[in-house]
């Protein structure tokens, strides 16, 4: 035994951790798996803030099943029951709930909604900046971006002191997205209270599951009394349904009927019987964000180990400081099969590093000491 590493300690010992059953039907790239060496084309993949142990059994059973309703519109019924289902978790009405293709079919509309209505875009950076930025940026929509405070979080009172009356939406990620902080409850409830009278406010809850500051809170008991308040949530990360895209979007009627009218995606059935099952499968859902906090653990313990400031997480992400340009990590990284974050303006010298099972973390750690603190 003390010649084992603990990589391999934990490659031989991963049988024994309870739950493990649950994710046999993972393909993900991991050093876990027979066979598998990582290789730059190949790679572990820590870039994507993906679920490395795949759909649960439960939800590929039901989707499996539900190919029978393959040839009928709608699939058979699921988007009614699942539309209850996500509701009744909530706490909220079902007039206040929509099911999409993915919560990224929601945030393209919005940004379309903001080009063709006039008007800018309050944003704090860096924040997520895909599809719905990405796409407004296709649109030519203005932005006015707010920096993140000193310790990285998103700085609410800069945010209303940017505001201007041209402003037509305010984008929040909530936890953030490098940068997985999270926002005071009680003080972003204020500014939403305050902002949606104002103009729409977006808050895109995409890793809401993961939260382990006390002091966060869900927006969504908002929005049937807020007429500009939207919220976003999606399948793609605890659930494992990032290929497979199911996302909800949370606002009054009036604004989730508008959203529709300029939706040109349609929702897949068998992805919705697919959801139904897994958001009923809390055990599921526990096994992943247990395997989660062990995986941030071993990179928490390793930046502790060697100084390195990083941010304790709210994701399945965390955020740690190069002191160098992000691509020369990425590039010295990815030769030995792995892939890490893309740059995040302006912090060209921190990186983005997803969660990847807790071994594959370990093997991170090693190719990272050995590369750039030997």
């Amino acid at each position: 035994m003390n010649n084992l590493t603990r990589r391999d300690w934990l490659i031989g010992s991963a049988a024994l951790v309870g739950g493990a059953a649950l994710a046999a039907n993972a393909h993900a790239q991991s050093i876990t798996i027979d066979g598998y060496v990582p290789t730059p084309e190949n790679p572990i993949r820590m870039s994507s803030n993906e679920n490395p142990y795949g759909v649960n059994k439960k939800a590929s059973n039901a989707m499996h099943k539900a190919h029978q309703y393959g040839h009928l519109y709608g699939g058979g019924g699921p988007q009614g029951p699942l539309t209850e289902l996500i509701a009744s978790m909530e706490g909220i009405p079902a007039e206040n709930v929509m099911v999409a293709g993915g919560s990224g079919e929601i945030l393209k509309t919005l940004a379309l909604m903001t080009a063709l209505e006039g008007g800018k875009i309050l944003a704090p950076q860096p924040t997520y900046d895909d599809t719905f930025m990405e796409y407004s940026d296709w649109r030519g929509i203005e932005k006015i971006w707010v920096p993140v405070a000193e310790d990285l979080s998103i700085d609410l009172d800069a945010m209303h002191a940017a505001y201007t009356d041209d402003v037509r939406i305010i984008y929040l990620c909530n936890p953030n997205n490098p940068i997985p902080t999270v926002m005071h409850g009680e003080k972003l409830k204020a500014f939403v209270q305050e902002m949606s009278q104002k103009c729409y406010v977006f808050v895109d809850e995409a890793y809401y599951e993961y939260v382990v500051d006390p002091n966060y809170q869900t927006m969504i008991p908002l929005v049937p009394d807020h007429p500009n308040l939207i919220v976003t949530r999606t399948a793609s990360k605890v659930h494992a349904f990032a290929g497979i895209r199911i996302g909800f979007g949370f606002g009054s009627p009036e604004m989730l009927a508008k959203i529709k009218t300029m939706m040109t995606g349609s929702i897949n059935g068998p992805a919705m019987w697919g959801a139904i099952e897994s958001y009923k499968d809390k055990e599921y859902q526990n096994f992943v964000l247990r395997k989660n906090a062990e995986a941030l653990q071993v990179l928490y313990e390793f930046f502790e180990k060697h100084g390195i400031r990083h941010i304790k997480s709210n994701a399945n992400f965390t955020f740690f400081h190069t002191g160098m340009d992000v691509v020369e990590v990425y590039n010295r990284v990815r030769q030995h099969g792995i892939a890490i974050g893309r740059p995040f303006p302006p912090l060209l010298d921190w990186m983005r590093i997803s969660t990847a099972r807790p071994e594959d973390m370990v093997f991170f750690t090693e190719v990272y000491e050995k590369e750039f603190l030997s």
